[in-house]
C-alpha cells in the first residue's frame, strides 16, 4: 500500500463524525487510492492546483479559503498564525472551522460567524511523501468590524456652538471607535469638503486589540466668517462599504446689538392726566437678537419683548395710561444681549399736566356774633401748572386779601393758598362763600365753600311720650321726647335724672331740634324726676322741663316659712310667705310640687311699706301632712295683677313616716341558674330601714334582701313560690307580696341509643324529656334526608315522652334518627339514636369474581364480595374442605368498622400456584339474617371475557357517556379500548382509555362527537392474550340542543338487534292517531249540535244566520250612534249570510276570535268594538275628555271585568288593556293613527296582561278608509249615508276595548241589557252562569245571554 492510499484510508477514519455522505465519498477516495497501488507512478509531482488568496470578510459572516494540490502525494493541512490546525478534517478543538472537499484534490477551509480574532495568515501546506517536496502557500484573511457612531468630542450631535467673535480660532476632533480597520475620516463645511488645517491619526482602542479608533483634528480661524456655518464629520471603513455615518454642529457667533431708539414721544411735550401713550423701544442688530426691557425711574415695569429676525431687531412696546405720578417721571429702554458687555440704553423724561383735586377752606366753620371778623383761607391741592384762586358770593368775585402764594410739592406739582377778610352783620347769617382752583384753561375746576352762621337763642323746650297721669312698667321699654324750636345755632338737648346725665338721642329738622330718651323703668325709678336741658352758644343758663315717673314693678323675690320645724305625717302644719316691695301690692298663691294648673290660696294677713315706695304682703297656708307630702316642695308664688309679673320661691318639707313599698315586680320568671337583681324598694322617713324575706309565713333564706333590692343568684327550680318582703322602721311597717317562678330548659331523660331490628319489621324508639315550661310536643324526632312519612310520632305530655314508630323497615332506613327537646327556653337538646336494620343480601356473584387466574407459580387473589348487616362471617372451601390461613393460603375479611356497615370483603390468596391448584373454590357468607355461597372457578391465564351491561348516561351536542361492567381479565391485566362510528360513515375510530381497574362498573364519556347523530359504540377488553367484546351491539345518539340529555329525556341509547322499529313506538304512534281522529268528530258533532239550536231559535228570522245590531231603545240612557227618527227599536242594517260567508269574512281572525263572547258589566256603559276598521266619528260626543267621563252616565260605581268561560283553576281571561287584532288607533297627542297586531288567542291576551304589549306599529296621519258597505244590507246602508256611520265590523269586543279609543261609534254591544230586552232577534245562551246583569228597568228578559256568535 503506497502512502497515498494510507492517507486516504486515514481520513476515512478520522471522518467518523462526518455525515454519511461525506463518509461514502472519503470512502470510494480511499478506495481509488487502494488501486492506485496497481498502477505506476510514472513522472507525476504534487503541485498546488489553487493557492489560497487574501480575502476580507465582515465580522458575523461566513468565508471560505481555498486550496487544492493536483497529484496529491502527501498529507494535506491548515495552518493559523504558524499553528497547526491538524489533518482530522472535522478540525477538532476549531468549532467553527471545517474542511470543505467537493473533490480529492481540494481541501478549503471553511470559517463560520467570523469573528476578529479569526484576522491572521492562513497556511496550507501539504507534506513531502514518495520523493515529492512539501508545498506551502499562505493569504491573509482580514476580518472587517464597523466602527462605532462619530462623535465631536464635547458637542452634540445636531448641537449649536456659541462663539465670540473675539476667540481667534476653534478646534474641533472628530473620534470613531471600535472599527477593523481603522475609519476614514472626512469634514465637511456647509457640504463641501474641507481638506486644509486637518490631521488624521488612527491608533488601536485598547493595547493588544485589533480593534482601531481614529481621530481627525480641525483647527478653524476667522471665527467671524464663519456664523451659522454647518461642519459635519463623516467616518466610514470597508466594512461599510458605501455606507457613511455622520455627526455635525452649526457655528453661531455672537454679537452685540445697537443702541435702542424710542419713538411716541419727544421731549418737552404736554401730555395731561389720564393720556395714554404708547412707547415704543426698538434695538437693531446683535447675534442673538437682544433683550428689551423697560424701567421707569429705575423700576423695571416690562420686560415683554418682541424679535423680528428678518429685520434683525428686538421691539418693546410699553403702553400705559398717564398719571399726575409721572409727571418729571424718567422711563429708561434697555437691550442687551450675551455679547454686550453692558446694556445700552435710551430714556425720555415726560412732561404731565395734572388738575388741582381738591380744595379746602379754613375759618368760617362756627358761628360767631355780629361786629366780629372772620378770615376764610383756601388751599389747593398739588396741580401742574400753578393753580389760579378766585373767591365768590351771592354771585360776584371777592378781592383776596393778598396775591396767590404757591408752594412746590411732589412729582413736579405746586399747591396754591389765598385768602379773604369777612365782617359779621346779620346780612350774613347763612351766606355762602365760594373758591375756585383751576390750573388750566383744559383742566377741571377744585372748588370748596363755607356757609357763615350769626348766634341766637333757642325756644323752651318741651317733653312728650309721659304725663303726671301716666305710669310705666319696670323692665318694659319707655321713650320720652324732648323739642326745642329756633335759635342760631340750633338748641342742644340734654336729659338728667336728678342730676345723673343721661344717654339720648338727638336729631334735627329744620329749625327743630329732637332728643328721644329712651330706657328701662328699674322699681328705683318710681317717683324720680327726669329734666330736659336746652342750651346755645348764644344764652348762659338752659332752658329745662320736668316730669315725675310712676312705675309699676313686681316683686323681686319672697320669702318661705313653717311652724312647726319638724312635720310629722297626720299633724297640721303652717305655711307662711312675705313678698318683697311690688307696686301695686302683690296677690300671693301657693303651689305644690310645680303643679300650675293647681292653685292653692292661704290666707292674707295684711300689707306693709317697703322700698321704693312699694307694699310687702304676708300669705298663710295650713295643711295636714301625709307620707306622699314628704319632700315636697309648696311654692308661694308673688304676683303683680297689674303688669302680670310674678316671683315665686319653694320650701322642701320632710315628712316623718312609716315604709311604703314603690310599685314593684309581682310576678319574677328566670331561668334555672340564672342570677337577676330586682328592684323592691320602700320608702320612708326615718329612712333607716330592715328587709325581711317570707316564705309561706316563714322566714326564707333563699334569696337577699339588700336596701331595697331583691338578690337572686344561681335560682334553683326548687326556690319557685309565693314569697312576702317585709319593711320596717322606727315609726311602722309594710309587706309586698311577690311570686317567683323558675324555668328550665328541656332535657332529654330517657333515651334508646340504638336500636335493632330486621327488615320489613318495624322499629320503635323513645326518647323521655322534661322542662318548664311544659309545651305541646316538646319533643319530637328528625332525620335529614328521610322520608318521615313512613313513621308515626306519638308524644305523651303528661309522661312527657316521644316514641317514634318506623313501619315497614327498609335496608336503606338504617341510619340516625335525632329527637329534640326545646321548650322555648334556651337552645334545643339534640340526642341521636342509632337503628340499625338486620339483613343479608347475599354475595355478589357479577362476572369478574366469577373467576380467577394465573400462571404457574403466581399469587392469585380470589375475592367474595357480600352485603348484609350486622357484621358478616366468610368461610372457604374447596371440594368440601375448609380452608385456613398457612403457607399455601393466606384468607383476609374485613370485619365492621361501625353498626351501619353492609359491605363486607374476604380475598382468598393462593401463593405460587400450579395445576393441582386449579378448580373450585367456594365462598360462604353468613349472618344472623342469612347465609350465601359463591363459586369462584381458578385456572390458568386466558383472554379476558367481554365487557357487559353497556347502559346508557347521558349525552349533549357533542359527547355521550355510558358504563358497563368488566368482565373476567383473564388472570392478566387487562386494558380498555373504545370504538366508535356514526351512523352512515364509515370511519371508525379506536381510543385507548385508562380506567380504575378495581371499580365494579366503569364511566367513560366520548367528547368531540357531531351535533344529533347517532353512533355505534363498542367497548374492547384487552391483555396481553388477545381481545374481546360484547357481541350486542350497543348505540347512542347525541343531542340536539346545547342542553344535556339524560333519561327519556334524552336520545337513549339503545340495543338494536335489528333495524326494524321498536313495536312501543308503532303502539304509541297508534294510540295518538285514534284519539286524535276522536278528538275531531267530537269537535264537529258539537259545532253542528250548536248550530242547529241556534237555528231553532231564529225560527222567525226572515235571514238565515244573520246578524243585527241595533240602536239603543228609549230605555238605554246610553246612546252612543246617532238615532234617525225612523230607526227606534229597529235594526240599522242587517248582513245577510251564511256561516260560510260568514267564514270568509273572518278568514283574517282565528276561531278562538270567533267564538268570544261578550258580557257585559254589572253596570253596563256603552261602548264601542275596538277594531276600528272606519273613521274616527267626530259627531259621537260620547266621552267629556280625555279621561273618558260617559254624558249620560251617572253612576261612578267602577267594576272588575269577569271572563264568562273562566273556570276556578284554570287560565285565560280578557284583559281590559290588551289590543285586539290589526286595527286603528287614534294617538290624539301627535294627530296621527297607527295599526296594532291583536294577540292571536284569549290564553295569549291573558299572558299579555302581565307584560308590555309588543306590537308592530304602522303611523299614519290620516284614518284608514270606512269599510265597504254591503247592497245587501239596505238599512246599514241607509243610516250609513244619512248619518256618515260606518256598517259595524261583524265581531264582538270586550268593554274595556272602548276605554283604549277615545269616541265610541256603535250601539249597545250584544249582552248588554238594552239590545236583549227589546231586540227578539238576539239568540241568548241558557248556559251562562256568569254574574247577573242589573237594570234600572222592569221589563228585563228573565233569561241571561252568555253572549252571541259573531
Amino acid at each position: 500500500m503506497n502512502v497515498i492510499s494510507f492517507i486516504r484510508i486515514q481520513k476515512v477514519l478520522f471522518s467518523q463524525a462526518r455525515s454519511p455522505v461525506a463518509e461514502m465519498k472519503e470512502l470510494i477516495a480511499a478506495l481509488l487510492g487502494v488501486l492506485a497501488l496497481y498502477i505506476p507512478v510514472g513522472d507525476c509531482v504534487q503541485e498546488f492546483e489553487q493557492r489560497p488568496m487574501n480575502k476580507s470578510v465582515i465580522e458575523g459572516q461566513n468565508v471560505m479559503l481555498e486550496c487544492s494540490v493536483r497529484d496529491l502525494a502527501g498529507a494535506l493541512q491548515w495552518s493559523k498564525g504558524g499553528i497547526m490546525l491538524g489533518l482530522n478534517p472535522s478540525l477538532p478543538g476549531f468549532a467553527r472551522y471545517s474542511i470543505i472537499s467537493n473533490t480529492p484534490s481540494q481541501y478549503n477551509l471553511m470559517i463560520e460567524s467570523s469573528r476578529l480574532s479569526d484576522d491572521s495568515y492562513y497556511e496550507c501546506q501539504a507534506s513531502p511523501a514518495g520523493g515529492n517536496p512539501p508545498l506551502k502557500a499562505k493569504a491573509y484573511l482580514t476580518v472587517q468590524v464597523p466602527p462605532e457612531q462619530p462623535e465631536i468630542l464635547g458637542y452634540r450631535n445636531a448641537s449649536t456652538v456659541a462663539l465670540s467673535p473675539d476667540d481667534n480660532q476653534l478646534i474641533m476632533i472628530c473620534e470613531v471607535r471600535n472599527g477593523h480597520p481603522a475609519a476614514t475620516i472626512e469634514w465637511y463645511r456647509n457640504g463641501n469638503l474641507v481638506v486644509e488645517n486637518v490631521r488624521y491619526s488612527s491608533e488601536p482602542t485598547m493595547s493588544g486589540n485589533k480593534l482601531m479608533t481614529a481621530r481627525s483634528t480641525i483647527t478653524i480661524s476667522n471665527i467671524a466668517d464663519h456664523h451659522n456655518s454647518i461642519y459635519m464629520c463623516r467616518a466610514k471603513n470597508d466594512a461599510l462599504g458605501n455606507n457613511w455615518m455622520q455627526t455635525f454642529v452649526k457655528l453661531n457667533v455672537l454679537s452685540p446689538p445697537g443702541t435702542p431708539e424710542i419713538t411716541g414721544y419727544s421731549s418737552g411735550q404736554v401730555i395731561r392726566e389720564g393720556d395714554t401713550v404708547r412707547l415704543l423701544c426698538v434695538s437693531r442688530g446683535g447675534n442673538p437678537l437682544p433683550q428689551v426691557k423697560w424701567y421707569r425711574n429705575s423700576e423695571q415695569i416690562d420686560i415683554s419683548y418682541t424679535t423680528d429676525s428678518v429685520d434683525a431687531r428686538s421691539l418693546n412696546e410699553y403702553t400705559f395710561s398717564v398719571r399726575r405720578e409721572d409727571n418729571d417721571a424718567v422711563y429708561r429702554c434697555e437691550a442687551s444681549n450675551t455679547a454686550s458687555a453692558a446694556p445700552l440704553t435710551s430714556e425720555v423724561s415726560l412732561n404731565v399736566y395734572f388738575p388741582p383735586q381738591s380744595a379746602t377752606i379754613r375759618g368760617g366753620g362756627t358761628p360767631v356774633k355780629a361786629g366780629q371778623q372772620v378770615t376764610l383761607t383756601c388751599e389747593s391741592s398739588l396741580s401742574n401748572p400753578k393753580a389760579v384762586i378766585t373767591w365768590y358770593s351771592r354771585g360776584k368775585i371777592i378781592t383776596a386779601n393778598s396775591d396767590t402764594v404757591y408752594n412746590p410739592g411732589n412729582n413736579g406739582g405746586f399747591t396754591s393758598r389765598s385768602s379773604v377778610t369777612v365782617t359779621m352783620s346779620e346780612q350774613e347769617n347763612n351766606a355762602m362763600y365760594i373758591c375756585n382752583a383751576v390750573s388750566d384753561n383744559r383742566a377741571p375746576v377744585a372748588t370748596a365753600n363755607v356757609t357763615l352762621s350769626v348766634l341766637y337763642p333757642p325756644g323752651a323746650p318741651t317733653i312728650e311720650g309721659y304725663s303726671d297721669s301716666d305710669h310705666v312698667v319696670e323692665d318694659r321699654a319707655a321713650r320720652m321726647t324732648c323739642k326745642s324750636v329756633g335759635g342760631n345755632p340750633t338748641a342742644t338737648l340734654r336729659w338728667f335724672k336728678g342730676n345723673e346725665p343721661l344717654v339720648s338721642v338727638s336729631s334735627t329738622s329744620g329749625n327743630m331740634v329732637t332728643s328721644e330718651l329712651s330706657f328701662l323703668p328699674t322699681p328705683g325709678d318710681n317717683n324720680a324726676i327726669y329734666r330736659c336741658e336746652a342750651t346755645n352758644s348764644a344764652i348762659n343758663l338752659p332752658l329745662t322741663a320736668v316730669v315725675k315717673l310712676n312705675v309699676y314693678f313686681a316683686p323681686k323675690s319672697v320669702n318661705v316659712s313653717m311652724n312647726p320645724a319638724q312635720p310629722v305625717s297626720g299633724q297640721p302644719l303652717n305655711l307662711y310667705c312675705t313678698s318683697e316691695s311690688s307696686n301695686p301690692p302683690a296677690t300671693i298663691v301657693w303651689i305644690k310640687n310645680h303643679d300650675q294648673t293647681r292653685e292653692i290660696r292661704g290666707v292674707t294677713e295684711g300689707t306693709r311699706p317697703a322700698p321704693n315706695g312699694g307694699s310687702s304682703t304676708t300669705s298663710r297656708l295650713e295643711i295636714m301632712p301625709s307620707s306622699s307630702d314628704h319632700n315636697a316642695t309648696y311654692y308661694c308664688k308673688a304676683k303683680n295683677e297689674y303688669i302680670n309679673k310674678s316671683t315665686s320661691d319653694g320650701l322642701r318639707i320632710s315628712i316623718q313616716f312609716g315604709p311604703v313599698f314603690e310599685p314593684s315586680i309581682a310576678l319574677i320568671e328566670m331561668i334555672e341558674k340564672e342570677s337577676k337583681t330586682f328592684e323592691m324598694r320602700a320608702v320612708a322617713n326615718p329612712t333607716s330601714i330592715t328587709y325581711t324575706l317570707y316564705k309561706g309565713g316563714q322566714q326564707s333564706s333563699s334569696f337577699t334582701p339588700n336596701n331595697g333590692k331583691l338578690v337572686i343568684s344561681n335560682v334553683r327550680r326548687e326556690e319557685a313560690g309565693n314569697y312576702s318582703l317585709k319593711a320596717t322602721n322606727s315609726i311602722g311597717s309594710a309587706y309586698h307580696h311577690f311570686q317567683v317562678k323558675v324555668k328550665f330548659p328541656a332535657e332529654i331523660t330517657r333515651f334508646q341509643g340504638t336500636v335493632y331490628a330486621n327488615e320489613g319489621e318495624s322499629a320503635s324508639i323513645i326518647c323521655g324529656v322534661n322542662g318548664n315550661p311544659v309545651v305541646d310536643n316538646m319533643a319530637s324526632w328528625s332525620r335529614p334526608g328521610f322520608d318521615m312519612s313512613k313513621t308515626n310520632q306519638v308524644y305523651s305530655n303528661s309522661e312527657r315522652l316521644s316514641q317514634i314508630t318506623i313501619h315497614d323497615l327498609l335496608r336503606t332506613d338504617s341510619g340516625k334518627f335525632i329527637c329534640t327537646a326545646d321548650n322555648k327556653v334556651s337552645p334545643p337538646k339534640r340526642r341521636e339514636a342509632s337503628l340499625v336494620v338486620r339483613y343479608f343480601a347475599g354475595i355478589d356473584k357479577s362476572r369478574q369474581y366469577a373467576k380467577a387466574g394465573g400462571k404457574h407459580g403466581d399469587t392469585v387473589t380470589l375475592t367474595c364480595k357480600a352485603e348484609g348487616t350486622p357484621d358478616m362471617a366468610f368461610t372457604w372451601s374447596r371440594e368440601g374442605e375448609q380452608l385456613q390461613t398457612d403457607s399455601k393460603f393466606a384468607i383476609r375479611s374485613t370485619s365492621a368498622s361501625s353498626i351501619f356497615d353492609t359491605h363486607f370483603v374476604s380475598k382468598l390468596t393462593v401463593r405460587g400456584i400450579s395445576k393441582a391448584d386449579y378448580g373450585t373454590y367456594t365462598c360462604i357468607a353468613r349472618n344472623d339474617r342469612g347465609e350465601d355461597q359463591f363459586n369462584i372457578q381458578l385456572n390458568g391465564t386466558s383472554k379476558p371475557d367481554p365487557p357487559y351491561d353497556m347502559t346508557f348516561v347521558n349525552s349533549t351536542k357533542n359527547s355521550i357517556t355510558f358504563s358497563w361492567k368488566p368482565g373476567f381479565n383473564g388472570g392478566l391485566d387487562q386494558e380498555f379500548q373504545i370504538q366508535y362510528q356514526r351512523k352512515g360513515s364509515t370511519v371508525v375510530t379506536t381510543t385507548s382509555i385508562d380506567v380504575d381497574k378495581s371499580a365494579d362498573r366503569i364511566v367513560h364519556t366520548i367528547k368531540g362527537l357531531e351535533l344529533g347523530h347517532e353512533y355505534k359504540i363498542d367497548v374492547l377488553a384487552i391483555n396481553e392474550l388477545g381481545k374481546t367484546w360484547d357481541e350486542q351491539q350497543f348505540s347512542a345518539k347525541t343531542a340536539v340542543s346545547s342542553g344535556s340529555n339524560t333519561g327519556d329525556s334524552a336520545t337513549p341509547a339503545t340495543r338494536q338487534s335489528g333495524d326494524d322499529t321498536p313495536v312501543m313506538i308503532i303502539l304509541v304512534v297508534c294510540i295518538v292517531g285514534i284519539c286524535l281522529l276522536a278528538l275531531n268528530i267530537a269537535l264537529i258533532f258539537f259545532f253542528v249540535r250548536r248550530r242547529r239550536k241556534r237555528l231553532s231559535h231564529n225560527g222567525t228570522s226572515n235571514h238565515t244566520n244573520a246578524l243585527e245590531l241595533y240602536a239603543p231603545g228609549k230605555e238605554n240612557t246610553y246612546p252612543m250612534y246617532p238615532k234617525t227618527p225612523s230607526d227606534e227599536y229597529n235594526s240599522y242594517g242587517t248582513y245577510e249570510k251564511n256561516m260560510d260567508d260568514l267564514s270568509d269574512d273572518f278568514r283574517n281572525y282565528e276561531d278562538e276570535d270567533v267564538k268570544r263572547v261578550f258580557l257585559p258589566p254589572p253596570a253596563y256603559r256603552p261602548y264601542t268594538p275596538n277594531k276600528l276598521d272606519s273613521p274616527h266619528l267626530s259627531t259621537h260626543k260620547a266621552y267629556l275628555s280625555d279621561s273618558r267621563s260617559y254624558i249620560d252616565d251617572d253612576r261612578e260605581t267602577s267594576w272588575q271585568y269577569e271572563d264568562p268561560y273562566r273556570i276556578k283553576g284554570r287560565k285565560g281571561t280578557f284583559d281590559p288593556a290588551y289590543d285586539h287584532g290589526s286595527q286603528t288607533v287614534l294617538d290624539t297627542e301627535n294627530d296621527r293613527y297607527y295599526e296594532e297586531t291583536r294577540p292571536k288567542s284569549i290564553t295569549d291576551l291573558s299572558e299579555r296582561s302581565s307584560r308590555p304589549p309588543s306590537r308592530s306599529v304602522n303611523y299614519r296621519t290620516t284614518p284608514p278608509p270606512p269599510p265597504p258597505v254591503r247592497s245587501s244590507s239596505k238599512g246599514a246602508a241607509m243610516n250609513y249615508v244619512n248619518h256618515t256611520a260606518p256598517p259595524l265590523p261583524d265581531r264582538n269586543y270586550d268593554a274595556e276595548e272602548v276605554q283604549q279609543n277615545y269616541n265610541p261609534r256603535y250601539t249597545p254591544s250584544p249582552g248588554s241589557i238594552a239590545s236583549f230586552s227589546n231586540n227578539p232577534n238576539v239568540i241568548t245562551n241558557p248556559n251562562y252562569d256568569g254574574p247577573p246583569m242589573h237594570a234600572s228597568r222592569t221589563n228585563v228578559v228573565p233569561d241571561d245571554m252568555r253572549g252571541h256568535l259573531v
